[in-house]
């Protein structure tokens, strides 16, 4: 009986979480050198502490350096995607690789079937970027 009443009480809890997600494309280069097979993810950043980040999709640029990637989570609240690109653009030897975070605005985000994608363009990654560090962890 008590598992009734706690499922009967939770119920309405669980429908509450909205099914939500991005759909990103863009076009990756270094100067006049596409960008092939780099690593590229779009996540919905948690802010509350013991929330871990919702990985929404993850992919690679192609033989043109052309990516798109489309993913959803369900949260509660509204969520917060950004799109990471992880590359070695004018980099050397250096260990590990460039990170990029952008930020995708909050009129991308669909509910389940994406209908408008956010297009980055042609991005050249020798640009210096305001989200920009270094990962060895991607």
């Amino acid at each position: 009986m008590k598992s009734v009443i706690l499922i009967l009480f939770l119920l309405p809890f669980a429908f509450s979480f909205r099914l939500q997600g991005v759909a990103v494309k863009g076009k990756l280069h270094c100067g006049g050198t596409i960008l092939r097979n780099t690593k590229v993810k779009t996540y919905d950043l948690d802010r509350n502490p013991g929330d871990a980040d919702d990985l929404l999709d993850e992919g690679y640029t192609d033989r043109d350096g052309m990516f798109s990637l489309d993913g959803t989570t369900r949260e509660l609240t509204d969520i917060e995607p950004v799109l990471y690109i992880y590359h070695d653009c004018d980099d050397g030897i250096r260990p590990c690789q460039k990170w990029v975070t952008i930020d995708v605005p909050t009129k991308y985000i669909h509910h389940g079937k994406a209908t408008v994608w956010y297009d980055i363009g042609d991005v050249d990654l020798r640009q210096t970027f305001a989200k920009q560090s270094r990962s060895c962890e991607h």
